[in-house]
């Protein structure tokens, strides 16, 4: 796939709360567009040397070509299982990814140390976006209201925690600030070839922080439902509620992070 491929209103329409409009057009959030537009293109090197990448891995017309396949397969059923089995298989898919495109990335919602994404594939009923954090960089957590996303490590390292809401909850649409509480319920170490998954009805905010050399991956986004917007979420992720559970107080920010 060719970088010219990608004109700015393109990429200036992705985020982490990624959306497929009628015409597969991914949106962002209005305080992205602007850094968009006045950022730097950074070059990311296609490659073909993924660590633990299998002798007969995928390229990536022909990953494309099976995952859309599966997607063909499992896309209609969206029973909890139904979501959690179509995930699985493309993670298997993913895992033997032998390299992505060079992608242009674009810095994201103005965080310092910078986090960059941009699409590498726009397609029904899945994007693929590919992701750069510079070293100790935070995505903050936020939610994929009525979405699956798989992430593969690529390069370097970030821990990736996951939780869910628990007990009673404003919208994350609503504009409230009330304070609800959410449950961590996985936290990993994501590297070269290791995966992480989320469906609409578990793990389904997720929290990104880089490590010392910064990161680098992919993650295949499938819209389930909804319109595409999502919120952030302010917690402080050093300080549990109960820490024994690991049930943390939180509140929506909305879009912008």
């Amino acid at each position: 796939m060719e970088e010219d491929d990608y004109h700015h209103e393109d990429i200036a329409e992705l985020a982490p709360g990624v959306t497929v409009e009628r015409r597969a057009v991914l949106r962002l959030p209005i305080a992205f567009i602007a850094a968009a537009f006045a950022a730097q293109a950074t070059d990311v090197s296609a490659r073909d040397d993924l660590s633990g990448a299998a002798n007969d891995g995928l390229r990536w017309e022909e990953f494309l070509k099976e995952a859309r396949s599966v997607a063909g397969q499992l896309f209609g059923d969206r029973s909890p299982s139904g979501q959690d089995a179509y995930l699985q298989r493309m993670a298997a898919l993913a895992i033997r990814l032998r390299g992505v495109p060079a992608t242009r990335l674009f810095p994201y919602g103005g965080l310092e140390p910078k986090v960059e994404f941009a699409p590498s594939y726009k397609g029904t009923p899945f994007v693929v976006i590919q992701w750069r954090m510079h070293p100790r960089a935070v995505l903050p957590a936020h939610c994929h209201p009525g979405a699956s996303v798989c992430t593969l490590g690529l390069e370097g390292e970030a821990r990736l925690r996951n939780f869910e809401v628990e007990g009673p909850a404003p919208a994350f649409n609503s504009g409230s600030t009330a304070t609800f509480l959410m449950r961590e319920t996985h936290s990993q170490i994501i590297t070269a070839g290791r995966l992480n998954t989320l469906s609409p009805l578990r793990d389904n905010i997720h929290y990104f922080e880089a490590g010392t050399d910064g990161a680098r991956g992919i993650d295949i986004t499938t819209p389930y439902a909804g319109d595409g917007s999502f919120s952030f979420v302010a917690f402080d992720p050093d300080r549990p509620k109960d820490p024994r559970r690991r049930v943390f107080e939180a509140s929506w920010k909305g879009m912008k992070p």
